[in-house]
């Protein structure tokens, strides 16, 4: 693979991702972060919403597994995806159906790991 010269790099840092976002800043967030998921959500044939969403702080997993274990799992997901939300097009936040599709995603991405419990 070739060299990119520094205004191959500057470009591709400009680059215009999903949502108005550039690789430079995904970059940024990736570093502040951590981790950074991108949720994309086709509303129609020609419009595709683009959300980037943090990953999920303590205080934020534990308030969704509360509502959650309430029976409110719909205001957990909801929650998920307001306080997780870093950028890209707001629409997936405020619209209902592309929330929805962004909720249901973003939820079935956390690492629940397998745990076993035995009591003796």
């Amino acid at each position: 693979m070739a060299e990119q010269t520094k205004d191959q790099v500057k470009k591709n840092l400009e680059t215009l991702l999903g949502g108005g976002v550039t690789q430079a800043q995904l970059n940024e967030w990736k570093e502040k972060y951590g981790e950074v998921s991108v949720v994309k959500v086709t509303v129609s044939a020609t419009k595709e919403l683009t959300g980037y969403f943090k990953k999920p702080t303590r205080d934020i997993m534990a308030y969704c597994i509360n509502a959650a274990n309430n029976e409110k799992v719909y205001e957990a997901r909801e929650f998920l995806v307001t306080n997780t939300f870093i950028g890209g097009d707001k629409e997936i936040t405020t619209d209902y159906d592309a929330s929805l599709a962004a909720q249901i995603s973003l939820w079935r991405s956390i690492n629940f790991l397998k745990a076993e419990v035995t009591k003796y």
